[in-house]
């Protein structure tokens, strides 16, 4: 069959359209089914785009569904800057945020497209690379076991840390306490960090795991203070907190593998222990994340340390993936995330389709390095792979400019939002 064949004399008809009089409904209907990135280069085409473009940002009609990015500091930006990259498209985009410096805060999470921050004075600040837009929370000497400690000149300090007392179930203040710089603070008062929802919404519950030993307290945005939970004496130990939309319930997995459910919707927290330990001892880093199709996963990191450079390091060896069976009270070991990709470390984890995102790897382990030793230690490294399920094979992601990449503030996972 002949091919048809247009002439090289033709006119492209496309530079007969006059696109700034595409119709309004059209362009937004467009601009909606875009990436971030380039919904904002679009709305800067015209002025007719431009007054959609500020439409669908105002209606918050783009797409949900957006590539996953790594959010770290690059060395040949200022300290200001964050730079994303897209794991999709693999490019770089570079975010100018407003004080404190991005570089100078510590990022220890991410949550519905807003990086969770904390200051050099440790005060706790949700922020969207996105839209810029901040939210602070209730300041650390709000914390049921901290006080400011002052200097013989009146002078902040740092912070005094209170231990618990396991009889009385206070915070004893006649004992000693531990002492921490202004700035050491975050990294005791913010292990983990969960939003229940878009802060900005106005009801947002936070849900934070904290030192000493791992316990959590909580605050509503828009709170004066933090409110330590101590439903029972096995509040504590928690390694990772998730928040399930489907019931309101926040899920805890604690240093044995057991799983709680914390209920914040009343005047008083509710605990209740819903999986049983697993094992005798801790050891494993774990996760905790509730999969598209309704299963609650645990993911446990194996570690080993390897000698490079004659400095030992601690780096991850293996990583499994156990699906929660509630009913029989056990973990079964899987191979298998449903041709999806799983996205760890600080931020709270997330699982996302390979069909709508075809550069990713399918059941495969997308992670982060979030040893906190190892990132204060080496802030100019930058550590994250890819483990593959099926193989239990390790690939390290290189994005552009990798030699720009700092490792301070710690990289994060996100999924960019105008909300």
């Amino acid at each position: 069959m002949e091919k048809a064949r247009v002439s090289e004399d033709s006119a492209d008809p496309s530079t007969n359209c006059d696109w700034s009089q595409l119709q309004a409904d059209l362009l937004v209907q467009i601009f909606s089914s875009l990436e971030i990135p380039d919904l904002f280069s679009s709305g800067a085409v015209c002025r007719s785009w431009h007054l959609n473009y500020l439409e669908a940002r105002r209606l918050c009609l783009c797409s949900p569904n957006q590539s996953p990015c790594l959010v770290y500091s690059s060395g040949d930006r200022d300290a200001n800057t964050a730079t994303l990259h897209n794991m999709s498209t693999n490019k770089l985009y570079h975010v100018n945020l407003a004080d404190p410096a991005f570089r100078t805060r510590y990022v220890m999470g991410s949550s519905y497209g807003w990086l969770i921050t904390a200051d050099e004075r440790s005060n706790l600040i949700f922020v969207n690379p996105v839209t810029r837009a901040e939210i602070a929370m209730p300041p650390p000497e709000t914390m049921n076991n901290v006080r400011l400690r002052y200097s013989e000149e009146g002078v902040l300090d740092g912070y005094d840390i209170l231990s618990l007392d396991l009889i009385s179930r206070n915070f004893d203040i006649e004992t000693e306490t531990y002492d921490v710089t202004v700035e050491e603070g975050r990294f005791h008062f913010y292990e983990r960090v969960v939003l229940s929802c878009v802060p900005s919404n106005g009801n947002c519950t936070v849900l934070r795991v904290h030192l000493p030993n791992d316990h959590l307290s909580y605050a509503r945005v828009g709170d004066t203070k933090w409110t330590w939970i101590d439903a029972n004496e096995d509040c504590w130990r928690y390694q990772d907190i998730l928040y399930n939309n489907s019931d309101g319930l926040f899920y805890g997995v604690r240093g044995k593998g057991e799983i709680d459910s914390i209920d914040l919707s009343g005047p008083s927290a509710e605990v209740k222990a819903i999986l049983k330990p697993v094992i005798s001892y801790q050891l494993h880093t774990r996760y905790i994340v509730r999969a598209p199709w309704g299963d609650f996963l645990q993911i446990w990191r194996h570690d080993r340390y390897n000698e490079e450079n004659g400095k030992m390091e601690r780096v991850a060896a293996k990583k499994i993936v156990y699906k929660v069976d509630f009913v029989e009270q056990k973990l079964v070991q899987t191979d298998s995330i449903q041709e999806h990709a799983l996205f760890i470390g600080f931020n709270s984890s997330f699982l996302l389709p390979v069909k709508d995102f075809p550069t990713l790897i399918p059941n495969s382990i997308y992670h982060t390095d979030d040893l906190m030793h190892y990132i204060c230690s080496q802030r100019f490294g930058l550590r994250q792979v890819v483990f593959n399920m099926k193989d239990n094979s390790f690939l390290e992601l290189s994005p552009p400019s990798s030699n720009a990449r700092l490792n301070w503030p710690p990289p994060v996972w996100i999924q960019p939002s105008l909300t």
